[in-house]
């Protein structure tokens, strides 16, 4: 299968990367280096949750950290969003001053009730409602949980399918796919792209894998394999979700670039300057990174 000439990496350490960490990093920190992520080449970015600080405290300063990177963003053409996963969380991202929001909605039920206190059923409807609502804004509808649930219940293709079609209808402009326990493998990964492939266009669909069992890099593979370009990384490899027990962190965007590098499929991102920033800021925020590229470029 041809692979594609260019590939979209979306930069999710500021958001997934940082939300487990457990030294709580200060703001001018985050922006510090959201500002280096922008310099090494990231024109996506994933930069804050608007969700409740009882349960995520790194995202308790989410408004002062869209103030501090909104400007440098903007000169630099980058886009940048934010997570949200019910109403009053697309509230705060409207009065943030974003135009570009993530809804997530897992198609596992056990972890949709974990993250969001809500039933697919419940969070389908909120979804509906707020959409008819967004007037001026642009939302991306991110799926948890569809390489497999870290719980064990089914994930039904058909019930994805189904919320893909319908988030279409109502006018949504994105999709992101997410193997958000990490526990895909590139059979399945194949599978299900394939299975998903008639409802999805990949100009308008992200894929966000994380590293658990050692298989994103190969499953990030397998979707360029599929035609998919636009995939998420994150500095360091950092990352996990909270409610998710033992997932890991998602791909690392050094180990991203240097595999599509290598490969000869343009990123448009320095990887000197990626790993570089990668080694500063695993030494300041106290973090032990676990990337490749950070295991073996010591300097």
């Amino acid at each position: 299968m041809a692979l594609p000439k260019k590939v979209e990496i979306m930069e999710v350490c500021p958001r997934d990367g940082w939300q487990n960490h457990e030294y709580i990093i200060p703001t001018d920190v985050k922006v510090k280096y959201m500002k280096k992520m922008i310099d090494y080449g990231a024109k996506r970015m994933d930069v804050v949750s608007f969700v409740n600080p009882k349960y995520v405290p790194q995202m308790a300063d989410c408004f002062d950290v869209v103030d501090g990177i909104r400007d440098y963003a903007k000169e630099n053409g980058v886009f940048i969003s934010g997570l949200t996963l019910n109403k009053k969380g697309v509230e705060n991202a409207v009065k943030a001053g974003f135009t570009n929001v993530q809804f997530v909605m897992s198609v596992s039920e056990e972890h949709n009730l974990r993250n969001s206190h809500k039933t697919i059923a419940e969070s389908r409807e909120t979804f509906r409602e707020l959409v008819k609502h967004a007037e001026g804004l642009n939302i991306m509808l991110a799926l948890p949980c569809v390489f497999g649930s870290p719980f064990g219940d089914k994930i039904d293709l058909n019930l994805v399918t189904d919320i893909i079609k319908e988030a279409f209808d109502l006018g949504v402009g994105e999709i992101g796919l997410a193997d958000t326990a990490g526990n895909s493998n590139p059979v399945h990964t194949r599978e299900v792209l394939q299975a998903l492939k008639p409802v999805l266009d990949p100009a308008v669909t992200t894929i966000h894998l994380h590293d658990t069992w050692g298989m994103g890099l190969a499953n990030a593979y397998v979707a360029l394999e599929e035609g998919y370009y636009k995939l998420d990384s994150s500095l360091g490899a950092m990352g996990g979700c909270p409610f998710a027990p033992g997932a890991k962190g998602n791909i690392g965007t050094e180990d991203l670039v240097n595999m599509c590098e290598q490969m000869g499929i343009e990123t448009g991102f320095d990887l000197d300057a990626v790993l570089k920033t990668a080694k500063e800021m695993g030494e300041e925020i106290h973090a032990d990174l676990v990337s490749s590229m950070t295991k073996i470029c010591k300097e």
